[in-house]
């Protein structure tokens, strides 16, 4: 049976066998058809019920449920984040850390697990919440800009994707993930440096030309994981892969979302510095 992978990593560690749908006939993949051709016998309620049962495969439907349900937990405990960041920081970054190993463990795991998935939203949104309230304390309103803003460039690619003015190759998944870990590192590198030094790593954090420079390429590279992702759930869909996937289409589209959103509040308060 024929199977896909993807070039995102996200993506690649589990590949699905293609899936038949039972023929309008009822006959076929799933279906019944009597030994030696023939006209077929009427077939049993015990057969018929079998045939809806199959399962189906996966559908655009299936990927912006499960995207919207994994974005509400995320925004559930944003607020969450949001409201206690100013009395316990610690709260967010320690829910970082914790994203961030889950991220590597879902990413990495030929077995799909849901119940992870939703786990590593939960943590993100109190993640994502406590430092928008970093961001929203220091520069009144950079919180809605950002989101606008990376709504502004998930409806470009997408765009750009469906008009096949940008397609996933080997080399931009290389490209966007090695920045990805790239940017991973420097935040880490950063977070140490401030803790034993109390100072920073200029280019991620100065309002400098370089600084400015740097946030602007970042965002570009981070943009170009929804063509990934694109791509990934397009190739899924026509290759009928089970329904359960979209709880991986859900997590990869999670993870671009807040790699922009974080990219953009970065960007603009280089800017508004």
């Amino acid at each position: 049976m024929a199977e896909m992978r993807s070039s995102n990593p996200v993506f690649s560690r589990r590949g699905f066998a293609g899936w038949s749908a039972p023929s309008s006939s009822g006959y076929g993949p799933g279906g019944y058809a009597p030994p030696g051709g023939g006209v077929p016998p009427t077939p049993t309620p015990e057969q018929l019920a079998g045939l809806y049962r199959a399962p189906s495969g996966l559908t655009v439907d299936d990927v912006v449920v499960h995207t919207l349900g994994l974005f509400a937990v995320m925004a559930v405990t944003g607020a969450v984040g949001w409201a206690i960041a100013p009395t316990t920081p610690a709260v967010g970054f320690t829910a970082m850390f914790a994203a961030l190993a889950l991220s590597l463990v879902i990413s990495f795991s030929r077995r799909l697990r849901p119940a992870l998935i939703v786990l590593f939203a939960a943590l993100e949104g109190l993640f994502v919440g406590a430092v928008s309230r970093f961001y929203e304390d220091a520069f009144h309103g950079i919180v809605l800009q950002a989101l606008l803003g990376t709504a502004v460039v998930f409806v470009a690619m997408l765009v750009a994707y469906r008009s096949r003015r940008l397609r996933a190759t080997e080399r931009m998944a290389r490209v966007v993930y090695g920045s990805l870990l790239g940017v991973v590192m420097l935040g880490l590198t950063d977070l140490v440096v401030r803790a034993v030094s109390g100072s920073h790593l200029p280019i991620i954090n100065d309002a400098s030309p370089l600084g400015i420079l740097f946030s602007l390429a970042v965002l570009v590279v981070a943009s170009l994981q929804f063509i990934l992702d694109f791509d990934y759930i397009e190739r899924a869909i026509a290759a009928g892969a089970p329904r359960a996937e979209a709880w991986r289409a859900g997590f990869g589209l999670l993870v671009g979302f807040v790699w922009v959103y974080l990219e953009m509040l970065r960007l603009l308060s280089k800017l508004r510095g």
